[in-house]
């Protein structure tokens, strides 16, 4: 497998309040809202192509849980073929593979995990 990615796509943190968390991405922070995805999403574009992603944390709901954390952070591949690849390639190698590879509305993903435990997406969309 010949994986060279040219950045990281996105990150992904969890947050406990979103609507503050919008106020200080967006306002503060004056990132660019790309797009909303129900209630408790969020996708910031930063620079070219990069994004950030806020999602509300499950725990919300409980003021006396704090469940902030970064989620996962993702890798953009060319096709979903190479989606697929590195799905053989990551079982070759012992790695975890805790969904996927699956499609998706505009392409095709697969979450793995690093020996912490890190979440990992690797995916591609049709842009």
């Amino acid at each position: 497998m010949n994986f060279k990615p040219s950045g990281i796509n996105h990150i992904t943190i969890r947050v406990n309040r979103i609507a503050l968390s919008e106020e200080f991405y967006g306002n503060v922070l004056g990132f660019e809202l790309v797009r909303k995805m129900g209630q408790s999403m969020a996708v910031y574009k930063i620079g070219e192509e990069d994004t950030l992603v806020i999602v509300e944390a499950e725990t919300s709901y409980d003021p006396n849980s704090r469940d902030f954390r970064v989620d996962h952070f993702g890798f953009y591949l060319e096709s979903d073929e190479e989606v697929d690849e590195m799905a053989t390639y990551l079982r070759e190698k012992e790695v975890t593979i805790l969904s996927g590879p699956a499609n998706r509305k505009l392409g095709r993903f697969l979450f793995a995990s690093d020996p912490d435990g890190n979440l990992i997406e690797f995916f591609h969309e049709k842009r």
